[in-house]
């Protein structure tokens, strides 16, 4: 067939596609990529190089801040939609490494360019575009940066291995240890906190009485101080964790293999087993059924000596028992035969609760009080300032005495001893001297002086505004406490407690009861005047007089007890 029988058509002109592209930046945290570099960094060295290519920018560079070892980054599968939808056929970044470290974000990308969605892969040192070469070698680039991950992972797994067997944890140190930091990558070890690994030898002495839930032992760990390693009070689901942790034994265990540390121990294998039975309930150390909150506290008002608890169990013809606390009078004396009976633990502890409830003051006449104890703090701050200033006048004008006594004594015209004696020169600056040094004593008196006692004061009155209460928690180690701090002593004596308060306590019992009374004489008219009257009075009367008491506490006779 001749060509002139073919009829020629004419080929169509394909439009010029306009690229439009989208800057991609990423910088991870992880050790493998700390070296890259950051977003900021990237973006400085890839807007130069837009402008000086001329290429059109579609919006606003793509920051990423996580690792592409694995799918799932939000910004990249942002991109990823911009080119799906056709607002972006073009991809500028650092290096492929950048782009894609996993083989499912590799594969989205060279799919894409199958498509024809993606056009190029542009970075300043190669293009990557839509042909079988610049494809392979793109998606060669990209699972080369895999492999590098792949490898750094092996290393490290054995490298974690490595560190196990030789004993060495690979991890973070439980609470009582501390990573030592110091050392070089690779060679740290853990070793005992100078600080918390005795409190946490103390822990696990409460934990294995078995007296405490974990609940409890919470708080426990937060009483004694005990935190992570990050500072934080210990949670329940920590506290679970770390209760069940071989670590406490010197071991550890590592992908499922038991170690031996090189770590101190808290625990032996004895007590981490014991301590594992209580937990799951299979055991329990036997302990005291029975405390008493004022066991050694309590003196015998007959012959002096002192009163001891016991506890009595009740049998019924039910079958069922009941146990009740006496308190009574050891009776040790040989030579005093001693009369006094039994008082019963609960009528005991409701004298005590009665007494220390005297101390309580409602909140608002309790902060005046605190108000007017601040106050106070401030005047006593102010009048040691300026006696400080007196004093230290006083030094210099002695200081000045004496040297124009000396003066005086080497001038030319005492040449003679006509003017200044050398008997009277001695006994003047004897004199002097005795004076300096008085002065001397009593600036350095101010000084050791440095106010402690006024938050004494204070503190001693939260203690009391709370006693009652903290007593009625039923801990007899928290009741003996409050029982020592409040009282200087407490006496049995007709199957009754008798109360002798600590001085300054019995102060401020007295105030309280004056400020109810003025409380009940001045606020129920609810004036402005008489309120502001009350207020005056709270913060005047008895508060400010604390100074003054005799801290010795006294021995109270028989028929000057306090009921």
């Amino acid at each position: 067939m001749r060509l002139s029988q073919h009829t020629l058509t004419d080929l169509p002109i394909q439009a010029q596609t306009i690229s439009r592209y989208v800057i991609y930046c990423r910088k991870s945290s992880e050790s493998d990529e700390r070296q890259i570099q950051s977003l900021g960094d990237q973006i400085n060295t890839l807007l130069p190089f837009v402008q000086q290519r001329g290429l059109s920018i579609v919006d606003e560079p793509l920051q990423e801040s996580k690792s592409a070892k694995s799918p799932g980054r939000p910004l990249f599968n942002q991109m990823i939609n911009m080119i799906e939808q056709g607002k972006a056929n073009g991809i500028i970044l650092l290096n492929p490494t950048r782009l894609s470290r996993n083989t499912v974000d590799t594969g989205q990308i060279i799919f894409l360019m199958d498509q024809g969605k993606l056009d190029e892969v542009v970075t300043p040192s190669q293009t990557f575009r839509n042909n079988p070469y610049d494809k392979f070698m793109l998606n060669l680039l990209c699972t080369q940066a895999k492999l590098e991950n792949d490898n750094k992972s092996v290393s490290v797994r054995d490298s974690m291995r490595m560190k196990a067997e030789r004993g060495d944890f690979p991890g973070t140190a439980r609470p009582g240890y501390m990573n030592n930091k110091q050392k070089n990558q690779g060679q740290r070890d853990i070793s005992a906190h100078p600080i918390y690994f005795p409190l946490m030898r103390k822990f696990f002495d409460i934990a294995l009485t078995g007296n405490y839930s974990v609940t409890a032992l919470l708080k426990k760990a937060e009483e004694l101080g005990i935190r992570n390693i990050n500072g934080n009070i210990i949670g329940k689901t920590s506290m679970f964790r770390f209760l069940h942790d071989p670590f406490y034994t010197g071991k550890f265990v590592y992908k499922g293999k038991l170690y031996k540390g090189n770590h101190p121990a808290i625990l032996t294998d004895d007590e981490f087993n014991l301590l594992q039975d209580i937990l799951d309930g299979k055991s329990k150390p036997k302990v005291k059924r029975y405390t008493f909150g004022l066991n050694g506290t309590v003196t015998c008002g007959e012959c002096q000596y002192c009163v001891t608890a016991e506890a009595h169990t009740k049998k019924y013809k039910n079958g069922t028992a009941q146990t009740f606390g006496y308190y009574r009078c050891s009776k040790q004396s040989k030579k005093v035969k001693c009369s006094q009976g039994y008082l019963a633990e609960s009528k005991a502890e409701i004298q005590v609760e009665d007494d220390l409830s005297m101390l309580e003051l409602e909140p608002e006449f309790a902060a005046l009080v605190f108000e007017a104890l601040e106050i106070q703090k401030n005047e006593q701050q102010t009048v040691k300032e300026d006696t400080q200033i007196a004093l230290q006048a006083a030094l210099d004008g002695v200081n000045k005495r004496i040297s124009n006594l000396v003066d005086l004594k080497i001038s030319p015209n005492n040449a003679d001893g006509t003017m200044l004696s050398d008997d009277e020169f001695a006994e003047r600056k004897q004199a002097l001297w005795i004076e300096k040094t008085k002065i001397l004593d009593q600036i350095k008196k101010d000084n050791n002086n440095n106010g402690g006692e006024d938050e004494l004061a204070k503190d001693s009155f939260d203690f009391g505004l709370k006693a009652a209460k903290r007593f009625q928690n039923d801990d007899p180690e928290e009741q003996k406490l409050i029982v020592k701090t409040v009282y200087s002593n407490l006496i049995l004596l007709d199957q009754k407690l008798h109360f002798q308060p600590q001085t300054l306590y019995f102060k401020y019992k007295e105030g309280i009861k004056q400020t109810h009374e003025a409380k009940t004489r001045l606020v129920p008219e609810k004036s402005l005047q008489n309120q502001a009257n009350f207020e005056s009075y709270v913060k005047n009367c008895i508060w400010y007089a604390w100074r003054d008491l005799n801290p010795r506490p006294l021995r109270p006779k028989r028929s000057a007890l306090i009921h």
